[in-house]
């Protein structure tokens, strides 16, 4: 079960990550801080156009979980913010010749960016970042 928060405190996770988020040379904690960033965001708008003082009063927030692309379905967003839908990440190599292939969705990059890994190539972690960084415009003009 998710720990509720409030309207307030979503708000300030947003423009707290942002800003830690804004230090110069790019690299995944910095980027896993925008994530974040963006998706505190995102609830905070949920939140504000429901009226809702906690999180747990809207359930839009619950089903979405850390997916990015379905927070901005519940807000409305038209596709042109929208993350990629599939994202191909570096092969996992395992023993011998073999590798495997792995590939995730906007409600996995997190993961992929806490745990050190990238995308299969640096251009896909750059198109991330400035999809984020559009986001977090789109946000900030939704708050005021």
């Amino acid at each position: 079960m998710a720990i509720p928060f409030t309207y307030r405190e979503m708000a300030r996770a947003w423009r707290v990550n942002l800003s830690a988020s804004e230090r110069t040379g790019r690299n995944n904690a910095l980027r896993l801080l925008l994530f974040y960033a963006v998706e505190c965001g995102l609830k905070a708008v949920i939140m504000k156009r429901c009226s809702a003082k906690r999180t747990d009063s809207c359930p839009e927030i619950g089903t979405a979980q850390h997916n990015i692309n379905k927070l901005l379905d519940v807000v409305s967003v038209n596709g042109q913010l929208r993350l990629p839908h599939r994202i191909q990440m570096c092969d996992l190599v395992g023993s011998g010749n073999s590798s495997e292939r792995r590939e995730l969705n906007a409600g996995q990059i997190n993961q992929m960016w806490r745990y050190g890994g990238q995308s299969a190539s640096a251009e896909t972690d750059d198109i991330l970042e400035e999809k984020l960084l559009q986001i977090s415009e789109w946000i900030k003009r939704e708050l005021r």
